[in-house]
């Protein structure tokens, strides 16, 4: 071989091996994304990467796959990775997704925000854009958000569930049921008399709470928050044996449910059976403190992120020191 063409041939080999490589991890990739198995789909993904570490393809696949496993760091840096070298929205969605499972709302929004600065059609980033939003009580920021989506989506339920709860959060309940009274217009469904009750329950209108909370069971039985918070209600009206009876009725869904539990040791409590609601009470503090043992079962903190801390902290702390100390 002379040596004009060993340089051509070496020149040839030299050139044509990253076409290669770059059509072997394309290749990866195509095989990866068929795959139903999500640890098979990630293997190909990370070959692909180690053959070609510039296919975007690749890690923002993977980024999918491992959002799908719930290892959402991983997710966010190979989201990270590709908006580096080429940002686009459904990047910037995605590792909003992630960074919003681990509750880092601040910067779940801000990626919301790049995406539909992005694309302003891109109608889910807006939706999970409102939600953060909620999330961080910028109520009149997520307001805009829904009815930007209203416009273009007039008969979403979702979205007139959640206008409603903006509107309450911002006191303007006679509007806010005017959204809720839609839904159930639009859909007459357990869910949508069951978010008409919480509402009603929140303007602390009790009868029509037990009214809306009554119809979405009768729609469908099995629909346990229903039951739960018919309960909560009749605990208000002080109808304690039929709240007994409703949290009753939630336990049989799940009897570790130490938020039923709370409801029993209550509803028990008025009805002087102080036995049943001490064991009651007790059940639900262990259950909370298997969560986590550095709690102490006497100290009302366990309860920090129960429905009965977080939304009806003035009927609980009532009742708190009561049932301690049985």
């Amino acid at each position: 071989m002379n040596k004009s063409l060993f340089r051509f041939t070496l020149f040839f080999v030299l050139l044509s091996t990253p076409i290669i490589l770059n059509g072997q991890a394309k290749k990866l990739v195509r095989k990866g994304k068929k795959l139903a198995d999500t640890e098979q789909q990630i293997a190909y993904f990370t070959e692909a990467i180690d053959i070609d570490n510039k296919n975007l393809d690749a890690y923002f696949y993977r980024g999918i796959a491992r959002a799908n496993l719930e290892d959402h760091w991983g997710a966010i840096l190979d989201f990270s990775t590709v908006i580096f070298n080429k940002p686009d929205a459904d990047s910037y969605f995605n590792r909003g997704n992630s960074k919003y499972a681990l509750e880092d709302y601040k910067s779940a929004y801000e990626d919301y925000s790049k995406a539909v600065a992005l694309d302003r059609s891109f109608f889910q980033a807006h939706y999970n854009l409102g939600m953060t939003q909620l999330h961080l009580k910028k109520f009149n920021k997520a307001l805009h958000s829904f009815l930007f989506l209203l416009e273009h989506h007039p008969d979403d339920v979702h979205l007139h569930t959640q206008i409603g709860e903006t509107l309450l959060a911002l006191d303007f309940d006679k509007l806010a049921l005017m959204y809720f009274n839609k839904c159930i217009t639009l859909k007459n469904s357990s869910d949508a008399y069951y978010n008409r009750g919480m509402a009603y329950l929140d303007l602390k209108d009790f009868n029509k709470a037990i009214r809306d909370f009554n119809k979405a069971i009768s729609i469908d039985k099995k629909n346990d928050a229903a039951h739960f918070y018919l309960g909560v209600s009749l605990l208000y009206k002080r109808n304690f044996e039929k709240a007994a009876k409703r949290f009753e009725h939630t336990l049989s869904y799940n009897s570790l449910d130490h938020e039923a539990l709370v409801g029993l040791a209550i509803a028990n409590y008025h009805n002087n059976n102080f036995n049943k609601a001490r064991s009651y009470f007790k059940k639900a503090k262990n259950i909370l403190t298997s969560y986590d043992t550095a709690y102490n079962t006497n100290d009302i903190s366990l309860f920090d992120n129960t429905t009965w801390n977080l939304n009806e902290g003035i009927l609980f702390e009532a009742y708190y020191n009561k049932l301690n100390n049985l």
